[in-house]
């Protein structure tokens, strides 16, 4: 099955580390097999991953854009991952962070950012952090099961 990705007027997606940027109008563009895609909106800057769940983000999220760093950054994000494991008690958060792993072991790097968002979220909550603004109107591409 067939990733669908609706862009918005000037908006950017990373395939397979490769940008790619809509022009003026709204515009589908179909990938047909399996590919590390992110929305630009997405993606996490360097400087604003200060907290212990935004650094594993930005770790898993270097994995997908640079694939060096994917052969050789597993160590890293396990490491990291499993500091985060040990640090949060609550079962729904300890799921999202394991779930998250087991994505980042079938090498697909976005559903593994995926799941790390709630934790994200919770980490915010906990530290006082104002909540991230709505992204897009659109929902987010979701890449099939699978696929």
């Amino acid at each position: 099955m067939a990733l669908k990705l609706r862009l918005k007027p000037s908006e950017r997606v990373v395939i397979n580390g490769c940008v790619v940027q809509n022009e003026n109008r709204r515009y589908t563009l179909t990938v047909s097999n399996f590919a590390q895609i992110i929305r630009g909106s997405d993606i996490l800057q360097e400087e604003d991953a200060r907290t212990p769940v935004r650094r594993a983000y930005f770790l898993i999220q270097s994995m997908l854009l640079d694939p060096r760093f994917a052969s050789t950054g597993m160590g890293l994000v396990t490491d990291t991952m499993a500091g985060l494991y040990t640090a949060f008690l609550r079962p729904d958060i300890r799921d999202g962070i394991a779930r998250s792993m087991g994505h980042v072991g079938e090498r697909d790097y976005y559903k593994a950012l995926v799941a790390l968002r709630p934790v994200m979220e919770y980490e915010d909550t906990l530290l006082g952090t104002p909540p991230r603004p709505p992204d897009r109107a659109e929902g987010v591409a979701e890449r099939p099961a699978g696929g």
